[in-house]
């Protein structure tokens, strides 16, 4: 199958690893972003997430040929249910009505009953302009997630990328709102991270240096832990931490009381010199995290390297190159991590050829505790696929990855001629050991 040992010493063996199956067969690649009965879409499908099992996948598109009387000519958030074949719109109002307003970058609870996304639409009778919203779809009840203190909708708050934990309880996001936490709280004129429990309505801000000191740098691209505990981030605030001089931006984790750790370093707490770090990902427990960075200080960097995808345990201080190729040589750029919640699996996205044979651009996954890489996107006769691959996420517990691309030649029949959405089993994963089938608590 071309599957290889990396360099990457396990850091656990024990039973799971043991007892799985030598020789692991990829299981091919389906194509998701597809309407009921198996239709492809007439236009891109973009930014998937996967909830436990692999059986919900959550993703935006600009198709209007997914669902019947889609006719807002507007990006909607569409849910795939790979064991019933079928697939709906969220991006609705509880009475089912679409909305004249894009929505987007959906996340997916772990069970697949919650969603969470950005739009400009008029899915609440309390929407004022754009918003963060949370679909349950069960109920079909929405809430806007970006409110301030008094339980009002922020009305200038440029709510960006919800990230649900998985039990779909937090969502973590960025909004540029000074209202969120109350008069006076808030004062420092720039992008924060917030994260708001949408059991208790209240809104806590996360990125914060030593005794509660606000950023002095926007920050973007936050990222909750499956246990909502954790959230990464990039920013280039050089206070959060003491001896943060290298004047770029970094990965920092915050859990919910403000309490903040760069983690974008090398091993001995080796700060990258001269380029910024993203792209993060993070375990869900928050304990292991992946980041990409250009810096030519960490280990793996070459000339020719656009970035480097590392693994760090930061308890540890222990931070390791994944992205590497068959040759030794590093080209091209590694990067889109994201952990299984045991931090056993990451998934991620690299232009190197990391096993031989491979092309540029693919899907790959690492198991951590044995060392075994796999190639992903692979067309069927299990050769690599061509094209370009992005978004890559694995499902919490580590069944199933998904990934959006242009590629022609992953899945029979692909004329539609734009991108689409890709879900791909774990080919180290054993049924045997976790669970049977798709489990889930939505209909």
């Amino acid at each position: 199958m071309g599957s290889r040992r990396t360099p990457f010493a396990p850091a656990v063996a024990g039973t799971f690893a043991m007892l799985l199956a030598a020789g692991v067969q990829a299981q091919g690649v389906e194509r998701v972003s597809v309407a009921t009965g198996g239709g492809q879409g007439n236009s891109q499908s973009r930014y998937p997430t996967v909830s436990d099992g692999g059986r919900y996948i959550a993703f935006e598109s600009d198709a209007s040929n997914l669902v019947a009387d889609d006719s807002n000519g507007q990006t909607d958030v569409f849910v795939h249910d790979r064991q019933t074949g079928t697939t709906v719109r969220v991006s609705v109002t509880p009475a089912g009505g679409q909305v004249t307003g894009p929505a987007t970058r959906p996340a997916i609870s772990g069970n697949g009953q919650m969603v969470t996304f950005m739009s400009y639409g008029m899915l609440h009778p309390q929407t004022v302009w754009f918003h963060c919203y949370a679909k349950n779809r069960v109920t079909g009840a929405i809430e806007i997630i970006d409110r301030e203190a008094s339980g009002t909708p922020a009305p200038t708050s440029n709510c960006s990328a919800p990230s649900i934990s998985r039990d779909g309880r937090r969502v973590a996001f960025t909004s540029s709102n000074i209202n969120l936490l109350g008069p006076g709280a808030d004062t420092n004129g720039w992008v924060d991270v917030f994260v708001r429990d949408l059991q208790t309505s209240t809104t806590v801000r996360v990125n914060l240096g030593p005794a509660g000191v606000q950023a002095n740098q926007h920050a973007d691209t936050p990222r909750i832990s499956g246990n909502g505990t954790h959230v990464i981030y990039s920013t280039a605030a050089d206070n959060l931490v003491a001896n943060d001089t290298n004047a770029v931006r970094d990965i920092f984790v915050s859990n919910l009381a403000g309490q903040t750790q760069r983690v974008s370093l090398g091993s001995g707490q080796l700060q990258p010199i001269n380029a910024s770090s993203a792209i993060a990902g993070l375990s869900g427990d928050g304990s292991v995290v992946a980041f990409a960075t250009n810096s030519e200080n960490l280990p793996g960097w070459g000339p020719n390297v656009e970035s480097v995808l590392y693994v760090r345990t930061p308890a540890l201080d222990h931070t390791v190159p994944v992205s590497v190729p068959s040759s030794g040589v590093h080209e091209g750029w590694g990067e889109e991590p994201d952990f299984s919640a045991n931090g056993r699996w990451l998934a991620f996205q690299s232009d190197n050829m990391l096993l031989p044979g491979t092309m540029l651009g693919g899907v790959y996954i690492l198991d951590r505790w044995t060392g075994d890489l796999e190639l992903l996107s692979r067309r069927p006769g299990n050769q690599p696929a061509g094209g370009n691959m992005f978004g890559v996420r694995i499902s919490p517990d580590g069944r199933g990855v998904v990934w959006f691309s242009n590629s022609t030649d992953l899945v029979p029949g692909d004329t539609n001629g734009t991108w689409d959405v890709f879900y791909a089993d774990n080919p180290f994963w054993d049924d045997t050991l976790f669970a049977n089938g798709f489990e889930s608590i939505v209909p």
